[in-house]
């Protein structure tokens, strides 16, 4: 493994803050077998547990670009591992504020998350780092705060779900 940016995610994916949601069921790497065969680094899937809402599942799967990381902030979308391709619209979660505009379908063809923490969609709108300087992403983060994020956003009211 001579890959840099592997190197760190494996490393935080190693250090408590990663663990203790993994303990706590919060979030965790896909099992293998709910992986496409020809995934290949620096693709990665995570899950995170939501909330329970009628017909929805209790957790939905992020395929993530990791490329750069921690540099650089990860971008990707959800992913259904049944059909091993990005969620259907219909599977996606809903909400009525910040989870519907996070999560939202009509933007960069679903390729991306219109949040911050997304390198995409950083590096589409310069103006974010002043209207979000909390959620900069810098080498100082870690998945963990993608995944804590998204976490509460799967959990808050605002999450109506699908």
């Amino acid at each position: 493994m001579d890959d840099p940016d592997k190197r760190a995610l494996l490393a935080d994916l190693e250090e408590g803050p990663f663990r203790i949601g993994l303990l706590n069921y919060r979030w965790g790497l896909a099992d293998l077998e709910l992986l496409p065969q020809d995934l290949a680094w620096p693709m990665t899937v995570f899950w995170v547990a939501a909330a329970a809402r009628p017909d929805a599942p209790g957790r939905f799967y992020l395929r993530l670009d990791c490329q750069g990381y921690p540099t650089q902030s990860p971008t990707g979308t959800f992913w259904d591992p049944d059909t091993k391709q990005n969620l259907a619209t219909a599977k996606r979660p809903k909400g009525k504020e910040r989870v519907g505009l996070v999560f939202r379908t009509d933007w960069q063809g679903d390729r991306a998350f219109y949040h911050p923490y997304d390198r995409v969609a950083a590096q589409a709108h310069n103006e974010w780092p002043a209207r979000y300087p909390h959620q900069v992403w810098t080498r100082q983060h870690t998945i963990v705060d993608l995944l804590s994020d998204f976490h509460a956003l799967l959990n808050s009211s605002d999450y109506t779900g699908l």
